[in-house]
């Protein structure tokens, strides 16, 4: 009888990136790569799909260094273990506020974000997209 392999497959990275700092350089594009424990700042018009982005913390203070920022939850790297900078972590809920449905759930959002903070990430990212 055949052995029952037990034991997982690792996931192949097309680049891994540890310990690094991101502070200063340009984010750029990047598709499946493994970012532990780095830091981020300026993630102006960069693109992380399908990466992994765990113990690592984002320090971005401003919305302009957002603007244009994406990522997508290939996995649950994206979330897990990662810091967020408060900035980042309003503009998603801010981002939630936008949608369409839940309104209770979009009401009770408001009130985490706080109506005077989201009122000026709103004429903020209004004023920006001009």
């Amino acid at each position: 009888m055949e052995a029952i392999r037990l034991t997982p497959k690792l996931h192949q990275y097309a680049a891994t990136h540890i310990d690094q700092d991101f502070t200063e350089l340009p984010l750029g594009h990047h598709e499946n790569e493994l970012f532990y424990n780095c830091t981020f700042k300026n993630v102006r018009n960069a693109v992380l799909k399908d990466c992994n982005l765990r113990h690592s913390k984002f320090v971005t203070a401003t919305v302009e260094e957002a603007l244009g920022f994406t990522f997508t939850v290939g996995e649950c790297g994206t979330f897990e273990d990662v810091e967020y900078s408060p900035l980042l972590f309003d503009l998603l809920l801010v981002l939630m506020c936008k949608t369409k449905g839940n309104d209770e759930k979009r009401k009770k959002l408001i009130d985490v974000i706080g109506k005077e903070r989201l009122i000026e990430l709103l004429r903020e990212l209004k004023g920006i997209e001009k």
